[in-house]
């Protein structure tokens, strides 16, 4: 029965209203979260550089820090191919050949008894080697090697040669000082080949000459076949001087000893030499006087101290070993 009161429409809880009022609640949560993933895809964009597409090959940038580590090598130590060889420290001076001269140039000779000069419009040749390229002297011109310093005590010198052709006194390889002084400051060692008297061919020959003690000595093969090298084949040719007091050689004297693919093949006193530092001349198969030739040289090696016979056949083995020949 109707007492006469008016009852408001907002007396009882409406469910619609609790409806409504959920949904906005989710969509209020549902933003947030939108919004907090938007922000973290934008930082990690801006944290990886875009890849950059180039025709139809994609280039990355990798990410800092995460870069494959390369193995440390050991910088004071030799390495032959992709040995290294822990018992043989690292050459003074190097010179590998492979397809370009580096810390080496061209020179020619504009006549006999006159030095080397730079040869600007002549190009090296080069040639297979026994570690890569190798460099080819056609007889037209030979090789300075820059660098090189004063070899006045104990040194080691070792080098890949081949020959076309042997002439006698041609230099091999040649590196002294004054060059031209002879009987006075001329100081200088080679390697090279001579004919005796009864036409014996004798190579190779190790030669050291200095004016100032008026020395003059060689070391040569000491085996009865005193030709050693034949054309058209590589040889691993190395002198080692030994000027301690305890080598036992005599006064302004050292010890030299000549190795052939390793093996020593001779030895004898060798002159102590004076190079002066400011004027030192390297030259391969050329020099101021003798004829050029036809030769190739590899992985030309200069220590200025002496190495041992262990370390002289670890040297060739890895050598030998990156080829795969013998």
């Amino acid at each position: 029965m109707d007492n006469g009161e008016k009852k408001e429409a907002g007396g009882r809880f409406n469910p619609f209203v609790l409806v409504g009022i959920v949904l906005g609640i989710v969509a209020v949560v549902v933003a947030a979260m939108t919004q907090n993933r938007t922000q973290k895809n934008n930082s990690a964009q801006e944290s990886v550089p875009a890849s950059t597409e180039t025709g139809n090959a994609q280039v990355t940038v990798a990410l800092p820090g995460l870069e494959p580590e390369k193995p440390e090598v050991d910088s004071s130590k030799e390495i032959v191919g992709d040995v290294l060889l822990s018992n043989v420290p690292k050459a003074d001076f190097s010179y590998s050949f492979n397809g370009k001269l580096n810390d080496a140039m061209v020179v020619t000779r504009p006549e006999t008894g006159t030095y080397p000069v730079y040869a600007e419009d002549v190009y090296p040749l080069f040639t297979e080697g026994v570690e890569g390229d190798a460099l080819y002297l056609d007889g037209s011109y030979g090789v300075e090697l820059l660098g090189v310093e004063a070899l006045n005590e104990s040194y080691t010198i070792s080098f890949w040669f081949r020959a076309d052709e042997l002439l006698d006194w041609s230099p091999f390889l040649m590196i002294g000082s004054h060059l031209m002084d002879v009987g006075g400051s001329q100081s200088y060692l080679s390697f090279n080949k001579k004919t005796t008297e009864e036409g014996e061919e004798i190579v190779p020959i190790f030669n050291t000459i200095d004016a100032q003690l008026d020395n003059s000595c060689e070391v040569r093969p000491s085996m009865d076949q005193k030709k050693c090298i034949e054309l058209n084949q590589w040889y691993y040719i190395t002198i080692c001087v030994d000027a301690s007091t305890s080598s036992g050689a005599g006064e302004g004297r050292a010890m030299g000893y000549l190795y052939l693919n390793s093996e020593m093949i001779g030895s004898d006193e060798v002159s102590m030499l004076n190079m002066n530092p400011e004027n030192v001349k390297a030259y391969l198969g050329i020099s101021c006087y003798d004829e050029l030739f036809r030769a190739s040289y590899d992985e030309v090696h200069i220590w200025k101290h002496m190495l041992n016979e262990s370390q002289i056949s670890s040297m060739y083995t890895a050598y030998i070993g990156s080829t795969g020949t013998e």
